[in-house]
């Protein structure tokens, strides 16, 4: 309970600087910040089908060309374990709850006032919350580390972005012989407090 209450301190301490973000900041960057929800699809590479999630936070985004964006998202993760039916003689749904925090470099392909065309990659750490299946609070982590990379379009004050992301931290399987390492797919769209 302490490590979840450190994690939403750490995003609550944020939310200011997310709602005062401003076009011109620090040493002349541009600087703006924003909300985000999105849909996420995840499993387990080789042992679950994709399921819909969903995620919702903040960013700020720091640059001009170029620029960087740390985001804190929550997000929640939906996993079926369909292909699992021949080995434990059951499938089984699971559903994780994480804080994500991305920490993104990007490049404007197209920088215009109200148009923009952008790349991105860059690390992720995710600080597991809860898991609405026992089995899994064992087996995964508090801290779950990745890395994600995708494109994205600014129009006016919308953002929109599509990613893949992939994690770098296993998990262990049901025997703890082998380990699991989890993909998602993320479609998110954000609203931008200033332009």
């Amino acid at each position: 309970m302490k490590r979840i209450l450190s994690v939403l301190a750490i995003l609550a301490l944020m939310m200011p600087f997310a709602l005062h973000a401003q076009d011109s900041g620090y040493n002349g960057t541009a600087f703006t910040g924003g909300i985000k929800v999105g849909i996420n699809f995840s499993n387990y590479i080789g042992k679950s089908t994709m399921q819909p999630g969903g995620e919702a936070g903040i960013f700020l985004r720091a640059g001009r060309s170029f620029y960087f964006e740390p985001s804190f998202m929550y997000s929640f993760r939906s996993t079926n374990f369909d292909d699992l039916k021949n080995e434990l003689e059951e499938s089984f749904e699971v559903g994780q709850h994480f804080i994500d925090v991305p920490l993104l470099v990007g490049y404007k392909i197209v920088n215009n006032k109200n148009f923009n065309l952008r790349i991105f990659l860059g690390p992720r750490v995710g600080f597991r919350l809860g898991s609405d299946y026992d089995n899994f609070e064992d087996a995964v982590g508090f801290a779950q580390w990745g890395a994600q990379a995708g494109i994205g379009i600014d129009f006016w004050i919308f953002t929109f972005d599509a990613k893949y992301d992939i994690s770098a931290s296993k998990f262990k399987q049901y025997d703890e012989k082998t380990f699991w390492k989890q993909n998602m797919v993320n479609l998110v769209l954000g609203v931008k407090f200033k332009r």
